[in-house]
C-alpha cells in the first residue's frame, strides 16, 4: 500500500503548533521560577525579622530603643544584611505609647504618656528590578509600672499654609547635648502630629520639618548672622510636654522677566457696520452703535458676539475696554470668552473675576489670562429693555494686548521674602528668604523650589527704575504654582511714585484715574491692566503729595501726606459702590 507523507503546509502547521504548546509551557516554567525566586526572597526577609524582633525581646526594657533614638538603646536604627546573595535594609522603629487602659494625655492616671514601647522591625530588598518590604510590629511592656526614665514628650503639629494639618511629614529631632546624641526622625498621622515620648530631659533639642516637595520649617540655633532666632532649640523637662508648631506646604516656582516699554495692539469696533461681529440676536448696528431690534418699539432682549480676536504672536493679553448707554429701565453686560478649535466657551470667573455675573462699566483686565490656555478672544454682550420705546447701546469695544516686550538682560534682582527667622545685633530682621539673581540674556530669572510668602523685588544698583510689576510687588506666591513676574523697566529717575490700585479681593483695577498733586504740580494718568500707573517727571522731593483715585464702579479715595523723596510705591484699595 502506497502511504503518503506529510505536505509541507502540513509541516508548517505542526510546526506552529508545537511551538504554540511548548511556548506556553517555557512560559508558565518562567512565572513559575519567578514566583519560587520572589517567594524564597520574601521568606528570607521574614526570617531576618523574625530573628530580629526575638533579639528585642531578649533585651532589658531600657535597653529597647535606637542608638541616638527616642528612646534611646542599643539598636542600631539602620542597617544592612545579605542572604543568598540579596541585600536586605534593616530599618527599626521604637516609639512609646500612651495606652487608653489608665487614661490618654492629660487624663493619664498616673501622669505617664509612655505606657509602653512598640517597635517595628522593616526589610526593604530589590529583586530584579521590583522593590518590597515586610514589617513585624510587637508591644514591649515593662514588668514593673510604666516611666519614662526621667524623660518628657515633644509634640510637634504641623501645618500647612491654610492651617490644614500636613500628614507624613518627616520630623528629624536632634540633640548633642547630652551624653549620647540625639538623631531620630518622625513622621506625622493624619493630624499633622508627632509624638515623642520619653525625651531626656535636656536643652537644645533641634527640630526641622520638612517632607517631598514641601518648605522645610523648624527652629534655629543662634548664630553671627543670626544671633536672636525667632524659633530657637527647646527644651524638655523630666515628665512635661513641650509643643511646637510649624508650617509648610507645596513649593512653587517663580519666572521673573525684566523687560523695556511694551508693543501694544488692539482689536477695536466702533459700530460703522456689522463687519466685526460674528453672531447676533434680536440685535442690528443703527447710527454707530449696537441696539436692540425692533425700534421704536424694541424687542426686550438681545445678544451680540464680536469676531474672534486671533493675534499671529503676541507676549499677554492686557485689558478690554466699552462704552455703553443704559437710559432708564435697560441694562447691558459685557462678558469675554475663549475661543479654540472653533468652540467659544465663557472663560469662568476663576481666571476673570467677575466675568460669570459680567461687566457693566469700566476697564476689564485681562492680565491674569494665559495666553496658552486662551490664545483667542472674543467679546460678548447682552441687552435687556423692560421698556419697549427704549434700548441700552453699545457704543464701541475694544481688546488689547501686547505684541512683544524687548527683554533687558543682566539685571541684579533683589527678592526678599515676608518670613523672618530672627533678628541681628542691630535687632534689624533676618528674613528666611533673601536672594539677588541676575536675569539672563532674555531678561528671564527662573527660581524654582520657593515657599510660599510675600515677596518684595527690588533692583539692585540698576540705571532702571520699575515702571510696572505685573503683578504687584510685593508679590504673594501661593504653595504649589507656577507662576511669571513681568518687571516693566524706565530709565531711572531722582524721584519716582508708581500707585497700585486694587479692589478689596486683590484684583487689579485697570481704567482707574490717578491724580497726583501738590502746590504747583498736577499730574494724572490712567490704571494699566495691570492696576498701575507710574510718576516720574522731575518730581520735587517733598512729603506734601496727594493721590486722589477714582474709578467707575468704585468710591474715591484719597490719599494725603504722600512723601516722595526716593522711589516709592503705594497701594490703593478701592471699594465697591
Amino acid at each position: 500500500m502506497h502511504k503518503r507523507g506529510m505536505s509541507f503546509v502540513e509541516v508548517i502547521v505542526a510546526a506552529a503548533v508545537l511551538v504554540l504548546v511548548f511556548g506556553g509551557l517555557f512560559a508558565s516554567f518562567q512565572l513559575m521560577t519567578s514566583l519560587i525566586g520572589k517567594s524564597k526572597v520574601s521568606a528570607g526577609a521574614l526570617a531576618l525579622a523574625n530573628q530580629q524582633m526575638e533579639a528585642i525581646r531578649a533585651l532589658t526594657y531600657n535597653d529597647v530603643g535606637t542608638i541616638g533614638g527616642i528612646p534611646d538603646g542599643a539598636i542600631p536604627e539602620t542597617s544592612t544584611t545579605t542572604l543568598n546573595g540579596i541585600t536586605y535594609v534593616k530599618r527599626v522603629l521604637v516609639a512609646y505609647v500612651d495606652s487608653p487602659d489608665d487614661g490618654e494625655g492629660a487624663a493619664d492616671e498616673n501622669g505617664i504618656v509612655a505606657d509602653y514601647k512598640v517597635v517595628k522591625v522593616t526589610y526593604s530588598w530589590d529583586y530584579k528590578g521590583v522593590s518590597d518590604s515586610i514589617s513585624l510590629i510587637s508591644n514591649i511592656v515593662p514588668q514593673g509600672i510604666e516611666t519614662t526614665a526621667g524623660g518628657g514628650t515633644i509634640v510637634v503639629n504641623v501645618f500647612n499654609a491654610t492651617v490644614g494639618p500636613v500628614s507624613d511629614a518627616a520630623v528629624r529631632i536632634y540633640n548633642d547635648t547630652g551624653t549620647t546624641t540625639i538623631d531620630t526622625t518622625r513622621y506625622t498621622n493624619a493630624e499633622g502630629k508627632a509624638i515623642i515620648s520619653g525625651a531626656p530631659a535636656l536643652a537644645n533639642y533641634q527640630i526641622t520639618v520638612t517632607k517631598t516637595g514641601y518648605s522645610t520649617d523648624g527652629t534655629y540655633v543662634a548664630t553671627a548672622e543670626n544671633p536672636n532666632p525667632t524659633t530657637p532649640p527647646v527644651a524638655v523637662l523630666a515628665s512635661q510636654t513641650s509643643t511646637m508648631n510649624f508650617q509648610i506646604d507645596a513649593l512653587s516656582d517663580l519666572k521673573v522677566r525684566t523687560v523695556g516699554e511694551p508693543v501694544v495692539d488692539t482689536f477695536d469696533d466702533t459700530f460703522t457696520d456689522s463687519t466685526k461681529i460674528a453672531s447676533q440676536v434680536s440685535t442690528e448696528v443703527v447710527g454707530g452703535a449696537l441696539v436692540l431690534t425692533g425700534g421704536p418699539a424694541y424687542v426686550s432682549s438681545g445678544s451680540v458676539q464680536s469676531m474672534t480676536v486671533t493675534p499671529s504672536t503676541f507676549a499677554s493679553w492686557d485689558t478690554a475696554t466699552f462704552t455703553l448707554t443704559t437710559p432708564a429701565n435697560t441694562a447691558a453686560t459685557i462678558q469675554v470668552y475663549g475661543v479654540s478649535g472653533g468652540v467659544t466657551t465663557l472663560i469662568p470667573g476663576s481666571d476673570l473675576a467677575g466675568n460669570s455675573t459680567g461687566f457693566t462699566a469700566g476697564t476689564i483686565s485681562l492680565v491674569t489670562l494665559d495666553p496658552v490656555t486662551y490664545p483667542a478672544l472674543a467679546l460678548g454682550a447682552s441687552l435687556t429693555t423692560s421698556d419697549a420705546s427704549s434700548t441700552p447701546s453699545i457704543l464701541d469695544w475694544h481688546v488689547g494686548y501686547v505684541v512683544s516686550e524687548p527683554p533687558i538682560a543682566g539685571e541684579d534682582v533683589i527678592l526678599t521674602g515676608s518670613k523672618t527667622i530672627g533678628t541681628d545685633s542691630s535687632s534689624n530682621p533676618v528674613y528666611k528668604y533673601q536672594e539677588t539673581n541676575v536675569t539672563n540674556a532674555s531678561g528671564e530669572i527662573t527660581l524654582t523650589g520657593l515657599e510660599w510668602d510675600v515677596y518684595d523685588v527690588v533692583l539692585n544698583a540698576s540705571s532702571y527704575d520699575i515702571k510696572e510689576a505685573c503683578s504687584a510687588i510685593p508679590y504673594a506666591l501661593d504653595p504649589s504654582v507656577s507662576e511669571t513676574l513681568t518687571l516693566t523697566l524706565a530709565a531711572d529717575a531722582a524721584r519716582t511714585l508708581r500707585v497700585s490700585v486694587v479692589d478689596t479681593a486683590g484684583n487689579a483695577v485697570a481704567g482707574a484715574t490717578v491724580a497726583l498733586t501738590r502746590p504747583a504740580l498736577s499730574e494724572s494718568d490712567t490704571t494699566s491692566g495691570c492696576g498701575q500707573v507710574f510718576f516720574n517727571n522731575s518730581l520735587p522731593s517733598a512729603s506734601d503729595y496727594q493721590v486722589d483715585v477714582s474709578a467707575t464702579g468704585f468710591t474715591s479715595e484719597i490719599v494725603t501726606g504722600v512723601s516722595i523723596t526716593d522711589d516709592v510705591t503705594l497701594a490703593v484699595v478701592l471699594t465697591a459702590s
